[in-house]
């Protein structure tokens, strides 16, 4: 008996085999790719973080710099008087101003180490003493002043007056009187990540010194805009007091190259920070 045996060639099982490979090859290549391509996304999403946080950290306190605020700079590092509270002298104690402060953030308050105070004279010009030391004086020490001077509360804050020592010139009462700390933001190398760069930020009248964000790439600088047109500088005038704002350049990297590259990814974030310091 005759039976027909249907089934597949070998030449057919071949083409069948190439096909699946070329399939597989395909599938496989695509599936390296959007792994690579989610691994650039993570990196750049990582590095646009850093940069954003290093800047909501020094545009709060770079934004408050006055007069002769700016002390010492070049393209890796900026040191500025920061005022942290502002208030109205309202007498003279045993050598101290005693000064009724205006409400301020507590946390920034309570975490500030004063460097000096200044005082505005009659002819609109800040007066610095510094160093300076500040106690609590006592919602009292302003009982007395004239005329008569309150010292405001506000929710989260209540009402405070200090006494800044030394008094080496009488402030009159009436004064607008701040407080502030010295502080330097620098580009050093990193503790946390061996070999890196990162953001640093230092309290000059305690000397404590904390790592911000890292890394970051060596392009990373700041740089000086000029004079009442804002010029750009890439180095530091010798004449500090002509400084208007800093150009700050946060190229933040990966801390490690994404799958397929040999580099990190780079996110660079540059603004301009304008401030006081001896604008006429």
């Amino acid at each position: 008996m005759n039976r027909d045996r249907r089934g597949s060639s070998l030449a057919e099982l071949l083409v069948a085999l190439v096909i699946a490979g070329i399939i597989g090859a395909a599938l496989t290549r695509l599936v390296i790719f959007q792994a690579r391509f989610v691994a650039t996304q993570d990196g750049m999403m990582r590095a646009r973080s850093g940069a954003r946080a290093a800047l909501n950290v020094m545009t709060n306190e770079f934004r408050m710099v006055s007069d002769n605020g700016l002390l010492a700079a070049d393209r890796d590092s900026v040191t500025l008087r920061v005022p942290y509270a502002f208030g109205v002298a309202c007498q003279q104690s045993a050598g101290t101003t005693v000064v009724s402060l205006l409400p301020a953030d507590s946390a920034s308050y309570g975490s500030a180490a004063i460097s000096g105070y200044a005082w505005r004279d009659s002819l609109g010009t800040y007066n610095f003493v510094e160093p300076a030391t500040v106690a609590s004086a006592g919602l009292g020490s302003c009982s007395g002043a004239t005329p008569a001077i309150t010292t405001l509360s506000a929710p989260g804050w209540s009402a405070t007056a200090v006494a800044v020592a030394p008094n080496v010139v009488a402030t009159p009462v009436g004064a607008v009187v701040y407080l502030f700390q010295n502080v330097r933001y620098a580009f050093a190398l990193s503790v946390e990540l061996p070999g890196r760069r990162a953001l640093w930020r230092t309290v000059l009248s305690t000397g404590v010194r904390e790592e911000l964000v890292a890394p970051f790439d060596t392009s990373a600088s700041f740089q000086f805009l000029v004079g009442s047109s804002l010029a750009v500088q890439q180095s530091a005038p010798a004449d500090l007091g002509t400084v208007r704002g800093l150009r700050v350049k946060l190229v933040a990297a990966s801390e490690a190259p994404p799958e397929g590259r040999t580099a990190p990814v780079k996110f660079d974030l540059t603004t301009n920070l304008l401030f006081r310091n001896n604008a006429q």
